[in-house]
């Protein structure tokens, strides 16, 4: 591809992404399965570009207007190579432009636009838009957060790490380093997650006999975290009830020796459709995939499971925000409306999950969200509705979830900005003893 055309490319993805809900990495993985003849580097260049001027949308969007532009994924393009790129606007307009598959080449009204991009003052931008969140976001963030929430929003512009949970079942952690030291792969041990392991290099995972082997799984430290705050242990009864594809499941039944049962439910059966196949690769044969319709017909099946549940995890659906450095659209994507409704489904879930513990077990509630209304307000309202049940601080089973260090708060509450993981919450609740 020439470089009119990466360019074009480009703006065509940030325009497909910009119109739909779907997450970038689809609109991008079926853009590029569409078109063959993209070698490996036009594909990481256009990927990585395309990312890029996701991340800094904010700070993009707001030089646009400052030099009397509208901001669109084309100029987006133009100023994306201009600031971050550092490629002269002559050469854009020699070499970046025009042809059969080129962009549009600027207007002289633009062209005078895009040379006072240098000169702005870029201290004069405002705290969302340096941050490259919505403003109602950054009003939230820094509501929630106080002096916290800049460095929380500038932590969204790195990239995540790729993050790998060893199935104890199969290795230790250290027999993984040393296997991927041989391969000349950087890596180094996750902090808090004894199962974690961190890659600092590049390494093609799809086909590694590791993953195919079942030795490891692709996880965020804090998901590992969180699954382990839920304390699963040999002959326990478990149920994931938002399973997803069942990676919180594998982490737990990694700690239960083959022994138990995890029932593993969600409403959408496609999203649970591998969960099988990845048990059978990491050797776990107690998971039980099934689809639920997540409302009153779901009875018949939970009704052999009321109160004698000891663990149950909801891993709920949320905003993604703890994930929108993987994600970067859908931050731009999310709305106050779409935040109340999930909000709504949250409450209903755990409405729905709690009559499955047993009396002395378990309900451990997760998102990957950093936001307050997902998280601490939820389960304060849960608690205010749900007297049988009391909050286990994290801090009093962090040693017995055998975790790393010490943490010393009610909540697991991580967000970018602390240990480099995906935000994420976690609360544990416990229930009441059965009365007499």
């Amino acid at each position: 591809m020439t470089p009119a055309a990466r360019l074009a490319a480009a703006a065509e993805l940030l325009t497909a992404i910009g119109a739909a809900a779907t997450p970038a990495e689809q609109h991008i993985g079926s853009y590029f399965r569409a078109r063959r003849y993209a070698g490996s580097k036009d594909r990481r260049w256009v990927t990585e570009f395309t990312y890029r001027a996701l991340r800094r949308q904010g700070e993009l969007d707001w030089i646009a207007l400052e030099i009397g532009l509208e901001p669109s994924p084309r100029m987006r393009c133009f100023l994306s190579l201009l600031l971050f790129v550092d490629i002269p606007l002559a050469e854009i307009r020699s070499g970046w432009i025009g042809g059969p598959h080129g962009l549009e080449a600027p207007t002289a009204e633009e062209v005078a636009a895009l040379e006072k991009a240098a000169t702005l003052d870029l201290a004069q931008m405002p705290a969302a838009a340096a941050g490259n969140f919505p403003d109602w976001l950054a009003d939230t963030l820094t509501a929630q957060y106080g002096e916290s929430a800049t460095d929380i929003m500038t932590a969204y512009g790195s990239r995540a790490p790729v993050t790998l949970r060893v199935n104890g079942l199969k290795a230790t952690r250290e027999d993984i380093l040393a296997t991927l030291k041989e391969e000349g792969v950087d890596a180094e041990a996750t902090t808090l997650s004894p199962d974690g392991i961190i890659l600092n290099d590049r390494l093609n995972l799809s086909r590694h006999p590791l993953l195919d082997a079942g030795r490891i799984e692709l996880q965020d430290e804090a998901a590992q975290i969180a699954a382990r705050l839920a304390c699963a242990a040999p002959g326990m009864i478990v149920v994931d009830f938002c399973a997803g594809g069942g990676g919180k499941s594998l982490a737990m039944a990694a700690g239960m020796a083959h022994q138990g049962k995890i029932h593993a439910f969600d409403t959408n059966a496609r999203r649970m459709r591998d969960i099988q196949s990845r048990a059978t690769r990491s050797g776990v044969t107690l998971i039980e995939p099934v689809a639920i319709a997540g409302d009153d017909t779901d009875i018949e099946l939970f009704t052999p499971l009321v109160g004698g549940v000891d663990r149950v995890f909801v891993d709920a659906p949320c905003s993604g925000s703890g994930t929108w450095r993987r994600q970067p659209d859908q931050k731009w994507k999310l709305t106050a409306d779409r935040l109340a409704e999930l909000t709504a489904l949250q409450a209903d879930i755990l409405s729905r999950a709690a009559p499955l513990v047993a009396p002395g077990g378990r309900l451990i509630y997760a998102t990957c969200s950093i936001l307050a209304g997902e998280n601490e307000a939820q389960i304060e309202a849960f608690l205010s509705s749900h007297p049988e049940f009391t909050l286990l601080p994290v801090s009093e089973i962090w040693d017995t979830a055998g975790l790393t260090g010490s943490y010393e708060k009610t909540f697991l509450a991580l967000t970018p900005a602390d240990i480099g993981t995906d935000g994420f919450f976690t609360a544990v609740l416990e229930k009441g003893p059965r009365r007499a």
